[in-house]
């Protein structure tokens, strides 16, 4: 989801532009019983982020080691028996 920082209320906006580096750049966004209802991520902290999930999702795709069988029935074949 995206929004738009004018959609935000100017406390909050403050909040994430200047984070307060002794509590750390993450927003934890809870509702009134304490559970974690949300998380605001910093640009560079979210850029990391993805760029390991890339990374552990490379390693598993790279440790598939199916052997290619050629006489293995296609998408469709396997569709048409379904029906």
């Amino acid at each position: 989801m995206r929004i738009k920082s004018t959609d935000l209320p100017t406390n909050i906006l403050n909040l994430i532009n200047n984070p307060d580096p002794l509590e750390g750049e993450d927003i934890q966004i809870e509702d009134d019983s304490g559970k974690l209802i949300g998380v605001i991520l910093q640009p560079k902290a979210y850029e990391f982020f993805v760029k390991k999930i890339g990374e552990r999702e490379e390693e598993l795709d790279g440790k598939l080691n199916e052997p290619y069988d050629n006489n293995s029935k296609t998408l469709d074949e396997l569709k048409r028996e379904s029906e």
